[in-house]
């Protein structure tokens, strides 16, 4: 890969074993395509049953159109390659482009779109503290970044970067490998850590700021639970996707070492299944919010119930935690409470409602309802004559009329 490296004296892989890194990296795919695919799916019904989208949604649904592009160029890759380059290649010098050319634009636009995500959901806790919609300033530049990567994708096609590389089919040129590809990879892992980092600290600073407010720890312990999750799992996902990938790119950089030599074969081998699974992965952060919400209302239906409401039902259970009576008198409870009755915010995703602090803040007027809020509410809305809120005992039959 560069010229200039060592040339250390190891064992080639056989064509068995690199024919296992196909087979992996084709069953990821078809696992991540599945899973953004299906991510991509639900937000577009969405959109055309409510006619809004969030703008989480539409960072989400860029990331995951994205993957399923990156996904499909990383299961067919292999075979495009120039014939005689490895085992089951029968392509040519051109096909070998249009990998390059895909991989810059598909594949790092994809891991783009996951440090874009970090900077959404910060500017969304700021906007929340600082009573300022930044998200609504920023989010169409956000999105116009990421027209780096087709921008320098085109570029390599025209100016002949692509297909020198023997082991991927992408760049040869370190220096451009470097500005193009590697410098924009480290700033996403940078973003990540600090954006959560700081989100975690802000939210906590909020949480623990209205502590004082009857009745709203267990709810608020919850969120911040909730809200830990989505961040490490996002960060983690992202880690362990990219990261042998990225350790390959340094290894043949600066060692001399191909992905063809033994010695770092079992780093080639976790390249092969973890670097297509990041949609896969990317759908149960999405619907584990939701998922979580209808498996408490009900708790005695099948997996394969719930996670069918979870991606098919717009409207999503809600949790509050100052419930009213028959009277319309408001009391406060430390339990969670989901009622299925309502969940009218179809507007709003639960993995946004998740860093909003401004759902914290103590409300004086406690016989005013909440907005929507993605399912996280401090008032449940006026129930109707004749109606009762359900509880966790009865989630069942919660859609079923009170006395």
């Amino acid at each position: 890969m560069n010229d200039e490296a060592p040339s250390p004296t190891t064992d080639k892989i056989s064509d068995g074993q690199f024919k296992v890194t196909i087979v992996l990296i084709i069953c990821s795919s078809v696992l991540s395509i599945i899973g953004s695919g299906t991510i991509a799916f639900k937000i577009v019904r969405d959109r055309v049953n409510n006619g809004v989208t969030t703008s989480y949604d539409r960072f989400v649904l860029g990331l995951s159109t994205c993957d399923i592009l990156s996904s499909i160029n990383l299961s067919i890759g292999p075979f495009l390659y120039p014939s005689g380059r490895h085992v089951w290649a029968f392509g040519t010098p051109a096909t070998c482009e249009a990998v390059g050319f895909l991989l810059q634009f598909s594949t790092f636009w994809a891991l783009w779109y996951s440090s874009l995500l970090s900077f959404y959901f910060l500017l969304t806790v700021l906007s929340q503290v600082r009573r300022t919609n930044y998200v609504q300033t920023f989010e169409p530049w956000m999105h116009l970044t990421g027209a780096f990567f087709p921008v320098t994708a085109i570029t390599g096609l025209f100016l002949g970067w692509f297909g020198g590389d023997d082991d991927i089919c992408w760049i040869a040129d370190d220096t451009i490998e470097w500005i193009v590809g590697l410098i924009p990879l480290l700033f996403v892992y940078a973003s990540l850590i600090i954006n959560y980092g700081a989100i975690y600290v802000i939210v906590g600073k909020s949480i623990r700021s209205s502590e004082h407010v009857a009745g709203s720890t267990s709810v608020r312990k919850r969120i911040q639970k909730e809200t830990t999750i989505v961040m490490f799992s996002y960060v983690a996902v992202f880690f362990v996707c990219i990261t042998p990938s990225f350790v390959l790119e340094i290894v043949e950089t600066y060692s001399g070492y191909t992905r063809k030599d033994s010695k770092i074969y079992p780093v080639f081998v976790l390249e092969s299944i973890f670097l297509p699974l990041l949609g896969f992965f990317n759908f149960f952060i999405y619907i584990k919010p939701a998922y979580t919400r209808f498996r408490a209302a009900y708790p005695t239906k099948s997996m394969g119930f719930v996670l069918h409401q979870a991606l098919f039902n717009s409207k999503t259970p809600r949790l509050y935690r100052r419930n009213r009576n028959a009277n319309h008198h408001t009391y406060h409870s430390d339990f969670l409470v989901t009622d299925i009755t309502l969940g009218e915010d179809n507007a709003i995703n639960l993995n946004q409602a998740l860093f909003d602090p401004g759902q914290f803040s103590p409300d004086d007027d406690d016989d005013v309802a909440d907005g929507d809020n993605g399912g996280l509410s401090d008032h449940p809305e006026e129930s109707k004559e004749g109606e009762k809120e359900p509880d966790l005992a009865s989630n069942e039959d919660a859609n079923e009329e009170g006395p």
